[in-house]
């Protein structure tokens, strides 16, 4: 037997049956043990481990393809005006506890997020289109929609973000407000998955396989040969890579190409994505943005966005940040291949507002100059009380190579830039109190809701005042724009192809682009590089079966599908300091 922690034994597991993961943090799970996926400050509990581990979606999605597979779902259908949606649940899955899933926890779950909408994240598209259910049997239920929503199966239901489906036996009783979902000896968090949370703390959360998981009892799934999955928080690039090096983890974090590309020098084991070849990655749905509280002076002025986006050299700070294996972004969209018609008509809107990947530093001074500021004697703009345009930017830490030259091209521009990496102004960029930040946005470009989800994350539906939180982690610009609402309104009901879809797409995007509510900077490269010394079949440009983010809920395929090496690698075992 392994212990693990005080009064905590543990089954021993070979290391080459465990899989051990980083990310999230950093360098802890500040509430490891809050499993409640819907309210704020839950991700370091729910999404680092949980989600894909012991949850399973209705529909499992997949970005890289745009196919999908129904999952807990057996099927599901519309009626003809897109606003009722008939699930069918597949037979025979269990709770972990072995209780029946059935169709009244599906009804159960949606009516209690609506019903709690105002107070909680994580809801997808359920507040603007769901509006009720009806249980037919044990297997069906109706999903009634307030309009026609004919991605609500792609936004809500799928892996993409969708709803995850609660226990109603557990959850029934509690305050959903409240309940943090998490008892380790009395089997919470609850889940269909195939494994379940046996432990716990700041520095590690162990999950260990279930035999007796549905999936593999009726057929529809093998049982994982992964034994034990260990999730671990995120630490300093170079002590992951030492890890990597060492063999003593299987799957690490995003890594910088520099710090990537030494990896792979010395550790053969090691691949990526797209082998061990540049760029080591696949295009991810979130591309890079430099995010700003437009409800707050200065930035609720479009015309100072428009003055910081002018400043910035695209070009120079991609192959600065991303050395040399970038891609630039104007735009909220990922340029997948289904975007192609969408993106001419950007192009044209684009360049008829004068943007483009190099800077226009005579654009910014017309612009300053015209609002009343003056430089100083260091060269930054001043208002006429003297006051400096501050730009004081949170880096979270896996996007830190760009805050060294973006905080340069923005001071050379004029503006007082600077940048802090402290982990603790996550929460305040969900609230606007942190008014600039760096991150990225999505899901953007995803097959099955182009480009309507997007656009709606701009809409005021998502305003809320500075100090409120953020209903979705993308919905942080905290822009309104009456015109663009009635746009999107309009686009929300038309199906993947309509003709009208690329007009209305062109006019909202008009008005996006005039008022630059957010400001695109590059495509998000996912660089996870992946240990094949004791497991191997990771997802890659040959077999792109799944989305192989370790926080995704599509990394549950590469939990079933990934076998171990043959041979046993050399022993190590992981030391994590408090």
């Amino acid at each position: 037997m392994a212990s693990c922690g005080p009064a905590v034994v543990l089954d021993d597991v070979p290391r080459d049956r465990t899989m051990i993961l980083m990310n999230g943090g950093p360098n802890q799970y500040s509430l490891f043990d809050n499993q409640n996926p819907y309210i704020p400050g839950s991700d370091q509990g729910f999404h680092m481990g949980t989600l894909p581990a012991v949850f399973e979606p209705l529909i499992m999605y997949n970005v890289l393809t745009g196919e999908y597979e129904n999952w807990l779902a057996e099927s599901w259908e519309y009626d003809d005006s897109f606003t009722v949606l008939t699930v069918k649940i597949r037979k025979g899955i269990e709770w972990a506890d072995g209780v029946p899933f059935t169709a009244r926890d599906v009804a159960f779950t949606f009516d209690m997020l609506r019903d709690h909408a105002a107070s909680m994240v994580h809801l997808a598209d359920l507040p603007e289109f769901f509006d009720s259910t009806e249980v037919v049997d044990d297997h069906t239920v109706r999903l009634v929609l307030k309009k026609a929503g004919p991605a609500f199966w792609a936004t809500t239901l799928s892996s993409n973000h969708g709803i995850f489906v609660l226990p109603e036996h557990i959850w029934k009783d509690q305050d959903p407000l409240e309940f943090t979902f998490h008892d380790i000896e009395g089997g919470l968090p609850l889940g269909t998955g195939p494994y379940r949370l046996v432990y716990a703390s700041p520095y590690q959360k162990i999950y260990d396989l279930r035999q007796d998981w549905w999936g593999a009892r009726m057929g529809f799934k093998r049982l994982p040969r992964i034994q034990r999955i260990i999730y671990v928080p995120q630490q300093e690039e170079s002590q992951a890579a030492q890890l990597l090096l060492t063999d003593q983890l299987d799957m690490a974090p995003i890594m910088q190409v520099l710090t990537l590309e030494s990896v792979l020098e010395r550790n053969e084991r090691v691949v990526t994505f797209a082998g061990r070849q540049p760029p080591y990655g696949y295009l991810d749905w979130c591309p890079i943005d430099l995010n700003m509280n437009c409800s707050e002076p200065p930035f609720d002025d479009p015309q100072i966005r428009r003055a910081i986006s002018m400043a910035i050299d695209r070009e120079k700070l991609v192959q600065l940040a991303e050395s040399g294996a970038g891609v630039v972004a104007l735009h909220p969209f990922t340029p997948y291949e289904w975007f192609a018609p969408f993106d001419e008509a950007l192009q044209e809107i684009l360049a008829r507002h004068g943007y483009d990947s190099k800077p226009h530093l005579e654009e910014v001074d017309r612009i300053m100059e015209g609002k009343g500021y003056r430089k100083d004697d260091e060269g930054l703009w001043v208002n006429a009380e003297g006051e400096r345009v501050e730009i004081a930017m949170y880096v979270p830490q896996w996007l830190r190579a760009y805050g060294p030259p973006l905080t340069q091209q923005l001071r050379d521009a004029g503006f007082d830039a600077n940048f802090d990496t402290s982990p603790g102004l996550t929460s305040l960029v969900q609230t606007g109190e942190q008014k600039v930040s760096l991150g990225c946005k999505g899901p953007s470009g995803v097959r099955g809701m182009d480009p309507y989800l997007m656009l709606s994350y701009y809409t005021s539906q998502y305003f809320r005042p500075t100090g409120q939180p953020a209903p979705l982690w993308s919905t942080t610009s905290r822009w309104r724009n009456e015109e663009f609402d009635r746009i999107v309104e309009r686009i929300a009901p038309l199906q993947v192809g309509d003709e009208e879809l690329l007009e209305l797409f062109s006019e909202a995007m008009e008005i996006w682009v005039g008022e630059l509510p957010d400001i695109f900077l590059a495509q998000l490269i996912i660089r996870y590089p992946c240990n094949t010394t004791r497991w191997t079949g990771w997802p890659s440009q040959q077999d792109p079966y799944g989305f192989p983010h370790s926080w995704q809920w599509e990394l549950l395929k590469t939990f079933i599908r990934l076998e171990p090496a043959s041979g046993q690698g050399p022993s190590a075992s992981l030391s994590i300091s408090p």
